[in-house]
């Protein structure tokens, strides 16, 4: 399963955002992010980390200073075309109640049968998926089979591999996961997503084994982001 696009390049220089207000909520912040990092980015709560994801996803326009995605700034991109290089993945993956092949379509639709099948293999789903009756046609979701919470963050891993967007921005994908089932989750997570650039957002520090690179947001201002 190929990405669309080689991962690109992201450049933050003297990067300030906000919500609202006038006081900036992350920065002024300079951070450069290679094609294929894995790079995790931690701190306490209110240190602006995900207002950084926002930023990078273009959910949020910075206040100050400048982010280039590739050879562009960010921000003259139209949006559609920048956020077709991110897929997003939160704590919280929503399944509504249909199929298993209608939600994971949600990330590319009219994906072959196929290709579903890897992302949940890629996952770490192949024992699950192989205990459902109904394969691909199992009802999940409201009114459908349950899913733990670390099927329902592996079936979030699973879109987001399907989608085939070159950079994975995860906002504390195993929040509300144990460490045992964190640490195997995140573990699936970068050993699959071998043609994307990984970035996540997390408040602990369990799940960073894959992780070539991890920062703390609350002490990064400046070029020390880049050290």
């Amino acid at each position: 399963m190929a990405t669309r696009g080689s991962p690109p390049h992201l450049c933050l220089n003297g990067l300030t955002a906000a919500w609202s207000g006038t006081a900036p909520q992350v920065g002024p912040l300079d951070l450069a992010i290679q094609p294929g990092a894995r790079l995790a980015i931690t701190g306490p709560n209110g240190c602006g980390k995900s207002t950084l994801l926002a930023v990078l996803a273009r959910a949020l326009d910075p206040s100050g200073g400048s982010y280039r995605l590739g050879d562009q700034e960010a921000v003259t991109l139209a949006l559609g075309q920048a956020r077709q290089a991110f897929a997003v993945l939160d704590d919280e993956p929503h399944l509504f109640g249909s199929t298993l092949r209608a939600n994971l379509g949600l990330a590319r639709p009219g994906s072959p049968d196929p290709d579903l099948i890897e992302a949940l293999e890629r996952a770490g789903l192949a024992q699950w998926f192989t205990e459902l009756d109904q394969g691909l046609d199992t009802i999940i979701g409201a009114g459908g089979r349950g899913v733990s919470g670390g099927e329902k963050a592996r079936l979030g891993l699973a879109r987001a591999l399907l989608s085939e967007r070159p950079v994975l921005l995860l906002d504390e994908p195993v929040a509300h996961l144990d460490h045992a089932t964190a640490d195997a989750v995140m573990g699936d997570l970068t050993r699959s997503a071998t043609a994307q650039s990984v970035i996540m957002v997390t408040h602990r520090r369990d799940g960073l084994g894959g992780f070539d690179r991890v920062i703390d947001l609350s002490l990064q201002t400046g070029d020390a982001a880049n050290r």
